[in-house]
């Protein structure tokens, strides 16, 4: 039995553009996030969707809800496919971190896997996190075909369990703003078969 699940970053914000944390702080999309969301729905308009999970917060829910139109869906709104928490740094630039707070920014790029930013999340937890919600998905939904619309960092570490890596690996991998990575589950057998597709941007 084949589970399909397509992994879909959110569109473009104003804090994506100025590289600024955002983190959980729930900011919408941009004009050109919508664009893209608009784009995206396009090209997903004539694919089977059987479920459609998404991100509580609006950037993705409401690249979701573009996406759900032509599937006439409802969306399953899930907590626990937030992005990581940054804490206190959400809002700040990595320049205004690094003058505000030199030595803990210093600290948390050296192990972002066991030290946290200020009252945020550490990327061990935020990690299980997302491995519990998706594999809770995965196993109620064993034969259908789930969009997951969420956050770059939410889809790395997800991505970088699967294929093994260790979870500082996850930076290496690209998630772009509504870009589209597909994992085929035969019988628990996970296979990465596309990963950060973005041509309905061209």
């Amino acid at each position: 039995m084949e589970t399909d699940l397509f992994f879909i970053r959110h569109g473009e914000t104003e804090w994506n553009k100025k590289l600024i944390y955002q983190g959980q702080t729930d900011i919408d999309l941009n004009e050109t996030g919508y664009r893209q969301a608009k784009l995206l729905s396009e090209r997903l308009a004539e694919k089977k969707i059987d479920r459609i999970y998404t991100s509580d917060l609006k950037r993705a829910a409401n690249t979701a809800a573009i996406v759900a139109k032509p599937h006439n869906k409802k969306l399953i709104k899930e907590e626990n496919l937030r992005e990581i928490s940054f804490g206190d740094w959400e809002g700040m630039n990595f320049t205004e971190i690094q003058e505000k707070e030199p030595e803990t920014y210093k600290e948390w790029r050296k192990d972002p896997i066991s030290t946290s930013p200020p009252n945020g999340e550490t990327f061990l937890d935020f990690q299980k996190r997302v491995i519990s919600i998706v594999n809770k998905i995965k196993d109620l939904h064993t034969g259908e075909r789930v969009a997951i619309i969420a956050h770059g960092g939410t889809i790395r570490v997800y991505l970088a369990h699967i294929l093994g890596m260790d979870l500082k690996g996850n930076r290496k991998l690209s998630v772009h703003n509504t870009s589209i990575s597909h994992l085929r589950i035969y019988d628990n057998r996970p296979v990465l078969k596309l990963l950060n597709s973005t041509c309905h941007l061209d």
